[in-house]
């Protein structure tokens, strides 16, 4: 197994990070730093922030997942790689659960959270070039 981070996934991280910090950054914008509401705005920063988390580990193990894929034989990679897939969207709603019958933080906010894996992959190419690989 690889000990070595790849290039891509780091950068990946990186734009998953950046998205949540400018969408966290909007929101104190949006409420007021000193609002009268602070316990609400920390139950939204709790709810993207493990969403984030959640984020990071998503992508984690789809570069993992992959990585095992392509030394398999076609067959047996789609099929490990439909268990993968189906792996992480039950991670995705156990993790929203917790969240929600925990009282961890908005669920709502955790799933903008989990989007930032979306906003990461489109902020990739930028990273790469902030990165100056």
């Amino acid at each position: 197994m690889k000990r070595k981070i790849n290039d891509t996934l780091l950068e990946l991280i990186c734009g998953i990070v950046v998205s949540g910090v400018v969408i966290e950054i909007i929101d104190l914008i949006v409420t007021g730093v000193y609002s009268q509401f602070s316990g609400l705005r920390f139950l939204f920063a709790t709810g993207l922030w493990i969403g984030i988390v959640v984020a990071v580990a998503l992508a984690a193990h789809m570069y993992r997942s992959i990585d095992r894929a392509l030394d398999m034989q076609p067959k047996d990679a789609e099929g490990y790689m439909r268990r993968a897939y189906l792996l992480r969207t039950l991670i995705i709603l156990l993790a929203a659960a917790a969240v929600h019958y925990l009282k961890l933080g908005y669920v709502m906010a955790y799933f903008v959270g989990v989007l930032c894996l979306k906003f990461g992959a489109f902020l990739q190419p930028l990273m790469h070039k902030l990165l100056g690989k």
